[in-house]
């Protein structure tokens, strides 16, 4: 399937929010900040990404080789690649320098790539827009639920990682399992935000429909990277979703940056 142009220059921008999800041997999702997804060539039919601070995700492309992809702007703009790994890592040729000698990459020894790899597309979203008064509407009804939403359940996350999920400005995206889906599914979630250390609250909107898909009781891992830039990952289970309005039991909690990325931190 060939990448469209309009996903091909979204995905073509360097130093952007790029999150990759992959599939662990529960059938969960695990969702990471990968910066290295690039585009390879206009109508290719293939995006590729570099190995950098991505070992859980290397552990489910040995066992699962479907991902699902997220490219989103400063500006809200984003859209979604979902394929198939191709196995194909390598430490040579020009892809891995495509990436290697990237800006991004290139000046800094604590951020080399180890290999590159591509994904073959097998389906996409087409890019949408985040309106950022939406933004702040949802922000003050999705907090006016909380106290509704309070409750026991969960694992206490670190105080850091609570303040990081109560910034407005901040990129914040879930990934989980689609009912009929063979493919991760990866959506901005902008109205995130705790109730307690135990459990954060969200807003589903109009850009990000595929969200009412979801069930409580189903596992959803979450995101949360802040202009630092720092990230973050939580996974738990949706509760008490009304198609609108729901809350996530946080189950696990993992540092995803250095010098702890992939440390699981509650």
């Amino acid at each position: 399937m060939i990448l469209p142009k309009e996903l091909y220059d979204l995905y073509s921008i360097p130093m952007i929010a790029k999150f990759m999800a992959t599939i662990d041997g529960d059938g969960n999702t695990n969702l990471a900040f990968i910066a290295s997804i690039n585009t390879w060539e206009e109508k290719s039919d293939f995006i590729i990404f570099g190995e950098f601070l991505m070992w859980k995700s290397l552990e489910n492309l040995k066992r699962n080789k479907k991902v699902g992809t997220l490219a989103m702007t400063a500006d809200l703009a984003f859209g979604a690649v979902n394929g198939d790994f191709n196995d194909d890592f390598t430490n040579t040729g020009p892809i891995f320098d495509k990436i290697a000698y990237d800006e991004m990459f290139r000046y800094n020894s604590y951020t080399k790539i180890r290999k590159s790899g591509t994904i073959a597309i097998r389906e996409y979203v087409m890019p949408r827009q985040i309106g950022k008064l939406s933004i702040v509407s949802d922000m003050f009804q999705a907090k006016g639920k909380r106290k509704k939403l309070e409750g026991k359940d969960g694992v206490n996350i670190p105080l850091t990682v609570k303040k990081k999920f109560d910034l407005m400005q901040a990129v914040k995206a879930v990934s989980f399992m689609a009912d009929g889906k063979e493919y991760p599914t990866i959506v901005p979630v902008m109205s995130i935000f705790p109730i307690d250390g135990k459990s954060l609250v969200f807003k589903s909107s109009g850009y990000n429909e595929e969200l009412k898909g979801l069930k409580n009781g189903q596992h959803v891992a979450v995101m949360v990277l802040t202009m630092d830039p720092i990230a973050y990952q939580v996974k738990g289970r949706v509760d008490s979703f009304d198609g609108s309005y729901g809350k996530i039991i946080i189950e696990e909690a993992f540092s995803s940056s250095p010098p702890l990325a992939g440390e699981k931190i509650a």
